[in-house]
C-alpha cells in the first residue's frame, strides 16, 4: 500500500495530540473537508506541557471553565458514540 500526502488542503493541522485531533474533529463536524493532520509520530502519541491535566472543570477564568465543561460532555457523547467505541 502507498500512502500519499494531499498536495495542498485548506487548512493544515499541525500535531496529532489533542489539541490537533479535536481541531481536526471540530472542522469536519463543521463540514470542513479539505483538511489534513500532520504528525511525526502516532496520533495521541507525546504531550506538550499546556495539554496535559486539562480535563477540569475548575479554575482559570470564566472562558475557560466553560470550554472545560464542554469539553467534558464531549467526551461523554463521544464514549457513547457505538460505530466509533473508545475507553
Amino acid at each position: 500500500m502507498t500512502d500519499s500526502m494531499k498536495s495542498h488542503a485548506r487548512v493544515v493541522v499541525i500535531g496529532g495530540g489533542i489539541a490537533g485531533c479535536s481541531t481536526l474533529y471540530h472542522l469536519t463536524r463543521e463540514g470542513w473537508t479539505d483538511v489534513v493532520l500532520v504528525e511525526r509520530d502516532e496520533l495521541t502519541s507525546g504531550s506538550t506541557w499546556h495539554a496535559a491535566a486539562q480535563v477540569t472543570q475548575f479554575g482559570g477564568n470564566q472562558t475557560m471553565i466553560g470550554l472545560k465543561r464542554h469539553s467534558i460532555n464531549l467526551y461523554k457523547e463521544l464514549a457513547a458514540d457505538t460505530e466509533f467505541p473508545f475507553s
